[in-house]
């Protein structure tokens, strides 16, 4: 796995983490380190009419230009002490790129008359992840109007993403315990356990055979082939025909009967003892 697609990973290993204005930091929130930042920065950017940022208390929590920054940090291309806004993204570790020739791991950027005021990362098929805002969080969305500037950086010129990710959401199930890793390939670090038989929400799939997952708050990925299509009008009839001994085969074989549910609901009345 090359640093781009390291990158990107890490990005979308966020989503669902919490917009904290100033917020770069993997642990979880806490009143404390709240606080601390409405000193620094003041109320407004924390607390608004309806909602704050205290939603995202116990989360990791980024602001826009803070996601960017942690990922390239964490996979060694800036500095650890080195923090940048969202114009400095731009202006110091980007190359200006028509929307034309956007690709993963490329940055949308919103520019107004103030300047440039978020920035977020390309995902392919018109998506972009970003730290959105106070109410969202990290989030997956469309690439919205609003994104106006583009830039490549400067670390992945001639870099090419070596696998791509497709948005869903679907319930899965988990076949046998597996490992959920931080980045999808079986050599990166394991966040957390998976446990036989859990559901699970995906969330996306590579073009490498893994699914995103969330677990623990966080995000990480697991091989495609430890997760199985999960139906629960499957599941329900594999539990009546245990409990009730009508077999499978009878629900499948008599579905177009004239009369076919009550004979059912007999069938399941005396298999949980009724004396009919």
């Amino acid at each position: 796995m090359n640093k781009l697609q390291e990158f990107i990973a890490i990005i979308n290993s966020k989503i669902g983490s919490g917009y904290v204005y100033g917020g770069q930091n993997s642990t979880p929130l806490t009143m404390e380190a709240l606080n601390k930042l409405v000193k620094m920065y003041g109320r407004e950017h924390y607390y608004f009419s309806n909602y704050s940022a205290e939603r995202w208390l116990g989360k990791e929590y980024y602001d826009c230009s803070g996601l960017i920054v942690y990922a390239l940090q964490k996979i060694g291309l800036v500095p650890t002490n080195f923090d940048y806004t969202s114009n400095d993204i731009y202006v110091k570790l980007c190359k200006k790129i028509p929307k034309s020739e956007l690709r993963a791991g490329d940055l949308c950027f919103q520019k107004t008359n103030s300047g440039i005021v978020h920035v977020g990362v390309y995902m392919d098929n018109n998506r972009v992840t970003h730290a959105r805002g106070t109410y969202y969080g990290v989030v997956n969305t469309e690439l919205f109007s609003s994104f106006n500037l583009f830039g490549r950086l400067k670390f992945f010129e001639n870099v090419v993403p070596n696998f791509k990710i497709i948005f869903i959401n679907e319930v899965k199930k988990v076949v046998n315990d597996t490992n959920v890793y931080e980045q999808p390939y079986d050599k990166s670090a394991s966040i957390g356990k998976l446990a036989k038989g859990k559901l699970v929400t995906v969330e996306g799939k590579t073009d490498n055979n893994w699914y995103l997952v969330g677990i623990n708050n966080k995000k990480g990925y697991v091989p495609i082939s430890t997760l199985i299509d999960y139906d629960e009008l499957l599941e329900a009839l594999e539990f009546i025909s245990a409990k009730s001994g009508i077999s499978k085969e009878y629900w499948y074989n008599h579905a177009k009967d004239l009369k076919w549910l009550d004979v059912c609901f007999v069938k399941i009345a005396k298999g949980f003892g009724a004396n009919l």
